[in-house]
């Protein structure tokens, strides 16, 4: 394709007033009636100005879509683990997840019950008048409750807690006080069997 005897590229066009520029300049005889040299070269000025201006808005607007495109994926990242943590509170398919701007998710399955935790360990704990109890940790389980009691039939509940780990010490007791212990696990509103009860002298 032929080159523009006169471009309309903005830089090209700046480039060819240029050079006009000089050549009037050195041109003797030029006619008092044309384009002087003054003229073309504030039109080379305005052209120039343009230009930079346009590159600078260029180099701003990239910067800003990169910025832009940076905090979305920071957005995406801090989505997903928002749902993942309301997976394990509510379950995928709870409803409220609607409050945090989820939809709930549309399982093929049902979720996999949730089984009966044991107990594995009831031993005195680091503090005066503590029990700790240790117990297997269930997968699924958002987290697990664990309730005391002063009687076997367990009627009479001193306390209870809602723990993240599969272990718990229990202090604040009275000591030479026979207490009995059960733990299920959670999953929002899913709730696991109990644990056989378990039973410690809280130590003094």
């Amino acid at each position: 394709m032929a080159k523009r005897r006169i471009p309309t590229k903005p830089s090209e066009l700046r480039d060819q007033l240029f050079q006009a520029s000089s050549g009037i300049g050195a041109e003797a005889n030029w006619p008092t009636t044309a384009p002087t040299q003054v003229d073309v070269q504030a039109v080379v000025v305005s052209i120039n100005n343009s230009i930079t201006l346009v590159d600078s808005l260029k180099a701003q607007i990239a910067q800003a879509r990169a910025d832009l495109y940076a905090h979305r994926d920071q957005g995406v990242d801090t989505m997903k683990r928002i749902d993942e943590v309301t997976d394990g509170l509510y379950g995928a398919d709870g409803p409220e997840k609607n409050n945090f701007g989820l939809t709930p998710k549309k399982t093929t399955r049902e979720s996999v019950p949730l089984e009966q935790i044991v107990i594995i360990k009831v031993e005195d704990g680091t503090s005066p008048a503590s029990i700790f109890v240790d117990w297997d940790s269930e997968q699924g389980a958002a987290a697990y409750q664990i309730e005391w009691y002063t009687d076997s039939a367990m009627t009479q509940q001193i306390g209870n807690a809602a723990v993240s780990e599969s272990e718990y010490e229990i202090a604040g007791l009275m000591a030479k006080q026979q207490y009995w212990i059960r733990v299920r696990a959670i999953r929002g509103n899913e709730f696991g069997s109990w644990s056989d009860p378990a039973t410690r002298v809280a130590n003094i």
